[in-house]
């Protein structure tokens, strides 16, 4: 999968309360981009306290923590009401701008 299509499918994921979804991705040239390689883990209660570079090194070697799912859904659905964050590459867009800079 790549990041792209784990941001515009982050509806499809439903944290229980005895797990939660994070995205983790590949960086290209530093940096996530929208056809970066990701993943959508399914984490334990007791995973997600462990930190994201640990998660990382155990469960997916070479990707780096992007998101978790409940943060990522709360900024689509924030997006979906904005007119300039229309078509699904501006809001691929802005939220890999926020996961880099703002999260």
């Amino acid at each position: 999968m790549i990041l792209s299509e784990a941001i515009i499918n982050c509806r499809n994921y439903e944290d229980t309360e005895e797990m939660m979804y994070s995205i983790y991705a590949q960086r290209i040239d530093g940096k996530f981009q929208p056809n970066s390689e990701a993943l959508v883990l399914e984490l334990t209660i007791e995973e997600m306290e462990m930190k994201w570079n640990e998660i990382s090194q155990k469960k997916c070697p070479g990707f780096d923590y992007f998101l978790e799912m409940f943060v990522l859904k709360d900024l689509y659905d924030d997006l979906l009401r904005i007119k300039e964050y229309k078509s699904d590459i501006k809001k691929v867009e802005r939220i890999i701008y926020y996961a880099e800079f703002d999260a």
